[in-house]
């Protein structure tokens, strides 16, 4: 071999090496837990604008015996002055902060073929119970909500009081939509998984915090899971189609010890057409 293909042979295994090496790195740009001195914290409310719409009602189209005849839509939940419930406001940008004290195991119910909670916010590690409460067959399917709609989990509960586990490797990080897809389309929650422990999920009043913020500049993201929803096409085997949620950023700079107050605001898209 000539000199100039021993160079270019020392060249292929050089790449190979690398490649190699950047394969093996696991976990690679993900969250590290370190101790955080001088921590700001950010606060404030997500609210609605205009006026606050009647609560939204679904028909129940199968077993009304049990289920009922109407379920309001739990979508929007918003109180007085047009605070937001459910909305999660979080961190972007972060790579480093501390500890997650999650829970090694998050529930997530079936309860008059309803989801209890709606939203529910989960660790990297946090594994999943789904539990049916109900004494009627129920189907839970999960789907990422990206353009894919790529099903992550696909669950019969024939049994009351039937649990099944889903372990944290099968869930995507981001928000997963759960749906019924045993006659009860009206069912619907929401998994957001982060593997950061700087997330809050706004409750009756619309208020959230986050604190033990490592002073510098980030992206402070508000996300709701949108209103409206309109049946998907008959033998389509997709969950109901969900208007895009509701989003907005803000450029946050945190200073040690400092306090930041952020508000969102978000209106109602007039319609959700699809075409």
């Amino acid at each position: 071999m000539n000199r100039a293909g021993v160079r270019a042979f020392f060249l292929v295994l050089a790449c190979l090496a690398w490649s190699l090496s950047r394969a093996g790195v696991k976990g690679e740009g993900s969250y590290r837990e370190t101790a955080v001195k001088n921590g700001g914290t950010v606060s404030g409310a997500v609210r609605l604008e205009g006026i606050i719409p009647r609560d939204a009602t679904e028909p129940v189209t199968k077993d009304p015996d049990y289920c009922g005849k109407m379920k309001v839509s739990p979508r929007l939940i918003a109180g007085k002055n047009g605070a937001v419930k459910n909305a999660v406001v979080s961190l972007e940008q972060i790579a480093e902060g501390k500890k997650w004290n999650a829970p090694a195991i998050a529930l997530l119910h079936q309860r008059k073929c309803e989801y209890d909670p709606h939203v529910l916010v989960l660790g990297p590690h946090t594994e999943l119970d789904i539990v049916n409460d109900d004494p009627i067959l129920h189907n839970v399917h999960g789907y990422e909500q990206r353009e894919s709609l790529r099903s992550v989990f696909n669950i019969a509960q024939p049994l009351k009081g039937q649990k099944t586990r889903i372990a944290p490797e099968r869930l995507s990080d981001g928000e997963i939509r759960a749906t019924c897809d045993a006659g009860h389309p009206w069912m619907n929650a929401y998994i957001v998984r982060l593997e950061h422990p700087y997330v809050a999920l706004t409750g009756e009043d619309g208020k959230f915090e986050i604190r033990d913020i490592p002073p510098g500049i980030y992206t402070l993201r508000m996300w709701h899971e949108g209103v409206t929803t309109k049946p998907s096409r008959v033998g389509s085997g997709t969950p109901p189609v969900v208007e895009q949620p509701y989003e907005a950023s803000r450029q946050v700079s945190v200073e040690p010890n400092g306090h930041l107050a952020v508000d969102f605001t978000f209106a109602l898209r007039s319609a959700f057409v699809s075409n």
